[in-house]
């Protein structure tokens, strides 16, 4: 059977017990479909999810009638004396009376003060807020799946650049080992270059311990083996985000936190219905079947049996409460109004958010533009740098110098190429842009 590249890929997760291949370059998609597969923060609130489904009946809000069946059996054995105005006396010893019940009795009430209506509705918001909630804790997962990735890639460039700079210095040491022997130059620019060499490699051993250490937090995050080792690419495709004026115009309409609140909004909206439907009188019919025997051994009757149907109606109302619905109806209200105040508050911050990552989105996109007309000219530098030398026209120095400045600016571009991203995570996030 042969496997395209994605299933493959899911093929040796699954040998491996949920692992990537160590070989594999693991893309961006296929983490985030693993995080989303495996995380325990996301398989808890879909769980919560179905409970919550599960709490949206009929019966739960209380619409539906209530059938119930009794049955009692008793046995009694007395010691009886029974006295009557006649002188007569009769007695019994360990007499016995048996008692049988049995009964079918169906309840339903027609009229609570619409309190049924308002529970199936909150119990349908929770439902729709728990799905929503779910579908915010995927997004906040995937924000920071992207946000470890980039780290990766982030720690990858930094390793090609400090590599091209040990390649560059190497190349460097030998020129000037071999200058040295024939006598044109002096110890000390080996040296130097050496030094320079060794500094470039306890950086580079660095910056595989921080990739080591990046690789363990992604895999925390997407739910495999911390050990586990992949590649990541060295870059993402640029993303052309939307203008800041429809970012403000979607998160107002998408923004989790928002559409959350809204929902805790209607919620309690729903629970004052519930609160105030205790001013009305309660309704409620019944009807039965009951079936009644008993028997003893001493009395005046040796058996009695009675069956047959019931049916009535009953009506009730709490003519004082002792203040409790005017006081749940006031709470209510203030957990509602505390939540029209964090909504002011969360689009207040929201706007802000938006505004300031967009401003630095727009700078970082004009630096990246600069910088990268910066690398190009540094690396014609080094290049021109490195001639001269050969031809005894430049020093060591200005050769390293010219080496230094490239890798400078190829760690800024690189930089700028990292927060570029992460500002887009973040637009996005704010913006209610599914970034799965």
């Amino acid at each position: 059977m042969k496997l395209t590249k994605p299933y493959l890929l899911l093929y040796l997760f699954m040998l491996c017990g949920g692992s990537i291949s160590a070989q594999e370059v693991l893309s961006l998609d296929e983490a985030i479909r693993l995080g989303l597969e495996n995380n325990f923060s996301i398989r808890i609130a879909r769980n919560n999810e179905r409970v919550a489904s599960n709490n949206n009946t009929q019966g739960n809000a209380g619409m539906l009638p209530i059938f119930r069946t009794t049955s009692t059996v008793s046995y009694t054995s007395n010691n009886t004396i029974q006295k009557f105005f006649s002188g007569d006396e009769r007695s019994g010893t360990g007499a016995g009376n048996t008692n049988v019940r049995l009964g079918a009795e169906l309840t339903w009430t027609a009229f609570d003060g619409f309190r049924m209506f308002a529970a199936k509705d909150r119990l349908e918001l929770q439902e729709q807020r728990s799905y929503l909630f779910t579908q915010r804790s995927m997004q906040d997962l995937v924000s920071q799946i992207q946000t470890a990735y980039m780290q990766l890639i982030r720690i990858k460039q930094q390793t090609e650049i400090i590599e091209q700079s040990i390649e560059l210095n190497q190349s460097l040491k030998t020129l000037a080992a071999e200058k040295l022997k024939l006598g044109a130059t002096t110890e000390l620019e080996l040296l130097q270059t050496t030094n320079l060499l060794n500094a470039d490699s306890s950086a580079l051993l660095n910056l595989n311990n921080q990739l080591a250490q990046a690789k363990t937090g992604l895999n925390r995050l997407i739910g495999v083996n911390p050990d586990l080792s992949f590649d990541v690419p060295l870059q993402l495709p640029e993303e052309v985000l939307p203008a800041k004026d429809e970012l403000m115009e979607l998160a107002a309409l998408q923004n989790y936190d928002l559409r959350l609140l809204q929902y805790d909004e209607q919620i309690a909206l729903a629970q004052i219905k519930e609160a105030r439907s205790a001013l009305f009188p309660t309704v409620s019919f019944n009807a039965g079947f009951n079936y009644n025997y008993s028997k003893a051994e001493v009395g005046f009757l040796l058996s009695n049996r009675s069956f047959g149907p019931t049916i009535g109606i009953s009506a009730t109302y709490n003519i004082f409460p002792g203040r409790n619905i005017k006081k749940d109806i006031a709470n209510v209200a203030i957990v509602k109004e505390n939540i029209d105040f964090t909504k002011a508050q969360t689009e207040l911050n929201m706007q802000a958010d938006i505004l300031q990552l967009y401003q630095q989105y727009q700078a970082l996109v004009e630096l990246q533009s600069l910088e990268i007309r910066n690398v190009e000219t540094a690396e014609r530098s080094t290049a021109l740098a490195r001639q001269l030398y050969q031809a005894g026209k430049a020093t060591n120095f200005e050769v390293r110098e010219a080496i230094l400045a490239e890798i400078r600016v190829k760690d800024r571009l690189s930089d700028i190429y990292f927060r570029k991203k992460l500002a887009e995570i973040q637009l996005k996030a704010t913006a209610g842009i599914p970034l799965y």
